[in-house]
C-alpha cells in the first residue's frame, strides 16, 4: 500500500526553498527559515526532501530545470550560432542591470561555487554537471558559427570555457553592486575573443 498523500505540492514548496537559498546563499539560510518560507513542518521536509543538504540538491536541480533551461534553449538548439551568444549575453546584462530597488542575483550555481567547501563531494559534483551543460551550450554554438563563417576559427573548448567563467564572472559582479556600464565594459572585452567574419 503507498503512503498517504501530502498535503502539499512538492514543487511548489521546492519552489519556495529555492527562492530563499538563492537570495540568502546556503549557509545563511537555517532550517527554521526554510520551514517557514516553506510553509511545512520538520518532519514534512524529512519525508518529503531529507537534510538541508539534500534539499539544496534538489533546489539546484530544480534551479537547472526551470531557470537554466529558460536561458540555454537557443544555445542548445541546432541552429545556435554567434548571434546567440551575444543576444545571451546582452539579455543577461540588461538583467542584471535592473533599478538598485531589485538587487541582482548571482546565479544559484555560481553562488554555490563561491560557498562550496572543497571536501562536499556531493555539492561539487552537482555543480560540476550544471557547470558542463552551460559549457556544451557555448561549445555548441561556437562549433555552429565556424562551420557556418560567422566567426574566425578559435579554440572552441578554451574560449566557451572562458564564456562560461565569464557568465559566471559577471553574476558575482551585478551582486557584488558593480556598476551597470562596467559590466558592459567587462563583458565588451570578454566577449573580444571572438572575431566576426567579414563578409562579402
Amino acid at each position: 500500500m503507498g503512503g498517504r498523500p501530502r498535503a502539499f505540492d512538492e514543487q511548489t514548496v521546492l519552489d519556495r526553498a529555492m527562492e530563499l537559498f538563492w537570495r540568502d546563499g546556503y549557509a545563511a539560510t537555517s532550517l527554521q527559515a526554510l520551514l517557514d518560507h516553506m510553509g511545512i513542518s520538520r518532519q514534512s521536509l524529512y519525508n518529503a526532501f531529507g537534510d538541508k543538504k539534500q534539499l539544496y540538491l534538489a533546489c539546484l536541480d530544480r534551479y537547472a530545470q526551470r531557470r537554466l533551461s529558460a536561458m540555454l534553449t537557443d544555445l542548445e538548439g541546432p541552429g545556435a550560432g554567434y548571434g546567440d551568444i551575444i543576444s545571451f549575453f546582452e539579455s543577461f546584462r540588461r538583467e542584471k542591470s535592473r533599478p538598485a530597488s531589485e538587487p541582482p542575483r548571482a546565479c544559484l550555481i555560481g553562488r554555490t561555487c563561491v560557498e562550496l567547501k572543497a571536501e562536499d563531494e556531493a555539492l561539487r559534483e552537482k555543480v560540476h554537471q550544471h557547470m558542463e551543460r552551460i559549457y556544451e551550450a557555448f561549445q555548441n554554438a561556437l562549433t555552429n558559427a565556424v562551420d557556418r563563417g560567422e566567426i574566425e576559427t578559435l579554440e572552441l573548448a578554451p574560449v566557451a570555457r572562458h564564456l562560461t567563467a565569464t557568465l559566471q564572472g559577471l553574476g558575482i559582479m551585478a551582486r557584488s553592486g558593480v556598476a551597470p556600464e562596467h559590466l558592459g565594459d567587462a563583458l565588451r572585452v570578454a566577449l573580444s575573443v571572438i572575431r566576426p567574419r567579414a563578409q562579402g
